[in-house]
């Protein structure tokens, strides 16, 4: 009997969700039906055949008015399929202001005057319409070359900035129904990759002024004795959720925040000119592989390393200052995985805090941030296929505690992360390093199945949970074991 009943379950949600398909399309072909009127009574069949379904389910049928949308809300969290909420519904209504972008025909499920609180295929389809519509700030800026139907922190940014638009269009009521149905097919709007138009350069004293906004330092103290030094790095925001790029060298201490006891390392995140106490964060990933190839090193007085997989994603979780809020959205800057400036020696900028030449009081009171205009320069591989790392030459930049800086080209997109240098004795007879954003990208794909925009479209909030109780305390194991060593 559970067998039948998981099987009739699953032709009615079968049904349903392929009804959901059909409904999405806002006009219907003249092929089963001779007549405009008896289409109408097939679609308000099949509305009553999934409405009886949901309700045999335990699905809420609630239809709720257009209207309004608070003045006060803001969408917050990843909108994807299965998703339900207010917050759904709003996005509906939203979608629905616009005839591009619309979920569906007015007064059908999920169309004007009957959203509703469930994240179908409709609104998928309605979501990925929409996003490219506004390629240029959606997509582009993280690389997709089409929409993926899922509302993640750009979309919603623009979801945030259009929610009090007049409507574009005059809302249609219930009424529409009783409008014959068109019978030409419907059009499907497509976005070829090729066909996207370029960013836009930005003069680099705004690369600049951007960069820095998003840039942070990461210093981590021993607070209540131990062998480690004060470690002073770099890292840059690259997500409006306060998600932090920076290497896996500087990412371990936050794995060893309770080492040897409970608190005994203090890694804070600092801002501004001078920096500043901040943000407290949390790991949200770090290599396992990395971690098993330089854990020994984790005593080093000048660690080595050819910088493979040398990245980490830390994630702003609070603010040092009490009763303090976070930023609704954090500056950042966009990241390209595309390698495309790399292709010819071209200008960007680096930007990092440097701690190369002072003190540790110098370092916690009087830290500023240096950046550099330079030329990139020899593209290496770790694969001989890939480019994985690339110069940058020598510059003031070229210090201990600008790992994990950023590399920004003219477009303001991070193409780069500061990751290693070469010995000299001046900052200009060094070599500086960058990992590729499309290293880092395999990096992460290697581990877990899918890039940094696939992740950066989950919950990270859950992501990092996630991380710290599953992966952190093996990885943590491996380091203690190093330092437990006689």
């Amino acid at each position: 009997m559970r067998i039948l009943f998981k099987t009739i379950v699953s032709i009615i949600l079968t049904f349903a969700l392929i009804a959901d398909v059909l409904l999405a399309a806002p006009e219907i072909t003249r092929v089963y039906a001779e007549t405009v009127e008896a289409i109408q009574t097939q679609v308000g069949e099949i509305i009553s055949k999934i409405e009886a379904a949901r309700t045999g389910l335990g699905f809420s049928s609630e239809r709720f008015p257009n209207d309004d949308i608070l003045s006060t809300f803001r969408f917050s969290r990843t909108l994807l399929f299965g998703a339900r909420g207010k917050d759904v519904r709003y996005l509906q209504i939203l979608l629905n202001r616009d005839s591009a972008t619309r979920v569906n025909a007015p007064g059908l499920i999920g169309g004007a005057g009957a959203e509703t609180n469930y994240f179908g295929l409709a609104t998928k389809a309605a979501v990925v319409k929409f996003q490219e519509k506004y390629a240029a700030e959606i997509l582009l800026p993280a690389g997709f070359p089409r929409g993926t139907g899922i509302a993640g922190p750009l979309t919603r940014n623009k979801l945030n900035a259009l929610f009090l638009a007049p409507p574009l269009e005059a809302q249609e009521t219930y009424a529409a129904l009783a409008t014959p149905i068109s019978p030409r097919a419907p059009e499907l709007s497509t976005v070829n990759a090729s066909t996207t138009a370029p960013a836009p350069e930005f003069s680099f004293e705004e690369v600049n002024r951007k960069t820095r906004a998003a840039l942070v330092n990461i210093i981590c103290t021993s607070v209540r004795g131990g062998s480690f030094n004060l470690v002073s790095g770099s890292g840059v925001i690259v997500d409006p959720r306060g998600i932090i790029l920076t290497n896996a060298h500087l990412g371990q201490y936050f794995l060893l925040q309770d080492y040897p006891t409970p608190g005994s390392i203090e890694c804070v995140i600092r801002t501004g000119e001078p920096a500043r106490n901040k943000y407290r964060a949390s790991l949200l990933f770090i290599p396992p592989s990395w971690v098993r190839d330089n854990a020994s090193k984790i005593t080093a007085d000048e660690p080595t390393g050819t910088g493979e997989n040398d990245f980490a994603l830390l994630l702003i979780q609070s603010t040092i200052a009490a009763n303090t809020p976070l930023p609704e959205l954090f500056p950042y800057v966009p990241m390209d995985f595309s390698d495309n400036s790399l292709r010819k020696p071209a200008e960007v900028l680096i930007a990092a805090y440097p701690v190369g030449f002072l003190s540790g009081i110098t370092i916690q009171k009087d830290l500023y941030p240096s950046s550099s205009i330079v030329m990139t320069g020899t593209v290496y591989s770790f694969e001989e296929k890939t480019p994985d790392v690339f110069s940058l030459g020598g510059s003031v930049v070229a210090q201990q505690g600008s790992s994990g800086g950023a590399v920004v080209s003219k477009e303001n997109t991070l193409i780069g992360l500061i990751v290693t240098s070469s010995t000299g004795k001046t900052t200009g007879e060094r070599d500086l390093n960058a990992l590729t954003l499309s290293h880092i990208d395999s990096g992460l794909r290697a581990t877990t199945g899918d890039g940094i925009r696939f992740l950066l479209a989950e919950d990270v909030h859950e992501s990092a949970k996630d991380f710290n109780e599953r992966v952190a305390p093996n990885l943590r194991k491996i380091f203690e074991d190093e330092l437990t060593k006689e």
